[in-house]
This record gives C-alpha cells, sequence and structure tokens, in this order.
C-alpha cells in the first residue's frame, strides 16, 4: 500500500522546479536566530519584512525579568474569573513565571507573555535608615 504520491513542495524536478524561500511569503515570524543568520542578503522586500519581523519576535521573547518586578501590559486582559486588569507583579520560580494582582494579591497565569508588549514600571524602594 502505498501513502502521499504528492509532490514535494522542495522538488527541482523537471515536472516540478519549485522550491519554497523567502519570495514565496512566509508569515510565522519564529525562525529562530542562527537560521535568520545563516540566510544570504537580499533586496526582496518582503523577504525583509520576515527578516525583520522575526528578529523583533526574537527581541521580544529574550527581554529580561526579575521575580519581584512590576509589569504593565499594553492591553488589559480578561481572566476567568472576571478580573481584568494591566499591572501585575512577577512571581519567578525557577524559570516558570506567574502573576499577581497588586491590590489583591490574587494569582494568574498569562499564556504566551513574552510575546506580548509590556513595560516594567519603576518601584520605589525604601531603604532602612541606620543612625550611628
Amino acid at each position: 500500500m502505498r501513502f502521499g504520491g504528492g509532490i514535494r513542495a522542495d522538488s527541482l524536478s523537471s515536472t516540478n522546479p519549485t522550491r519554497l524561500d523567502e519570495s514565496v511569503g512566509p508569515y510565522e515570524d519564529s525562525c529562530p536566530r542562527h537560521i535568520l543568520d545563516l540566510l544570504t542578503p537580499t533586496d526582496r522586500e518582503h523577504a525583509l519584512d520576515w527578516r525583520a519581523r522575526c528578529r523583533a519576535n526574537l527581541a521580544r521573547r529574550s527581554r529580561k525579568i526579575e521575580d519581584g518586578d512590576r509589569i504593565k501590559l499594553a492591553q488589559a486582559l480578561t481572566f476567568s474569573d472576571g478580573h481584568v486588569g494591566d499591572e501585575f507583579i512577577v512571581v519567578k520560580r525557577g524559570r516558570r513565571l506567574s502573576f499577581r494582582d497588586p491590590a489583591t494579591r490574587c494569582g494568574y497565569a498569562i499564556s504566551r507573555f513574552m510575546e506580548r508588549d509590556w513595560t516594567i514600571l519603576p518601584v520605589t524602594k525604601v531603604h532602612k535608615t541606620i543612625f550611628a
């Protein structure tokens, strides 16, 4: 029994001399950095746009965040308990991130957090004064 039988998209046969590349319009913009670094220079507008989107996505995912940071999302999120919020305190345990609402102290999970637009809010820290 034979399965498939279709023509491969990367086939270079005489009946189908096509090859997938940036000119056919890749939409997915999560290409790894090591693959982007292998690409040869191009002047094709669509390919340049795709490469820029991939690099911007890599930059967003590589931002640093620490336990206790206070963050503000660009857009408020609505959670399953009805809470709507855009400011949270980061709770970091190893590589796992969760978030606490600063007012209610309830915990929340935010899917694909590193791919979202957010900023770290400055927090005023009060240091203990020691008199000698």
